[in-house]
């Protein structure tokens, strides 16, 4: 039962899609599921079975809408546009062996925390919308279908993360999250508490 005024929310990353498997930064491209990623929402259905929601939002990009809508059969669905990915701008579709030697790349790498990608966003940005986004929720159980660099910037925001350069990996981030990986957060009083980061044991059981 969810404590009285206390938001139970879960964050989880879409499933992967075939820009995913070959290394494209997609960004607010709008690119759909893979087989691989309809098998990981699959799996993420069967552990969700059964598990009540007050409210289900994604976001808007079709990635985050059909994992919800294969992960969560017959559910109302919200879609949030500042649930979207970071925007890469002129990167969109490209990979790290494009844009390596395009002029305001290493300047970007440097500080893509603040410093926007060409054409795109930073990811001060991007936490700011979605922190906007979180601390609008009402007290309930919620369920929020987002984006590995957002969800981690999210993280950054509410909790000091570092986001430093990290090298051979185009985001600042030490730690990573699997394609329809569970983060669970809680929200009491106005604090933020991380109860769970990357939970992907559904991924690892239908490997068996």
């Amino acid at each position: 039962m969810t404590a009285r005024g206390a938001l139970h929310l879960t964050l989880v990353r879409h499933g992967a899609t075939d820009w995913n498997g070959e290394g494209r930064w997609q960004g607010w491209t709008d690119t759909p599921l893979g087989e691989t990623g309809r098998a990981q929402a699959g799996l993420l259905a069967r552990r969700l079975a059964g598990k009540t929601w007050d409210a289900a939002y994604a976001s808007d990009l079709r990635r985050a809408l059909d994992t919800a809508a294969l992960a969560l059969p017959g559910h109302p669905v919200t879609p949030d546009a500042r649930l979207r990915e970071l925007h890469f701008g002129r990167y969109e579709g490209a990979t790290t062996e494009d844009v390596l030697h395009d002029p305001e790349y290493a300047g970007w790498q440097r500080d893509p925390w603040t410093r926007p990608a060409p054409g795109g966003e930073s990811l001060r940005g991007v936490a700011e919308r979605m922190r906007a986004w979180a601390e609008d929720l009402p007290a309930g159980d919620v369920i929020a279908f987002t984006h590995g660099a957002a969800l981690r910037a999210l993280l950054c925001d509410l909790f000091g993360w570092p986001a430093t350069p990290q090298p051979g990996y185009v985001l600042p981030f030490p730690y990573r999250h699997a394609h329809t990986g569970l983060t669970r957060l809680t929200r009491t009083a106005g604090r933020w508490t991380l109860l769970t980061y990357n939970d992907h044991a559904h991924l690892e059981a239908g490997a068996d």
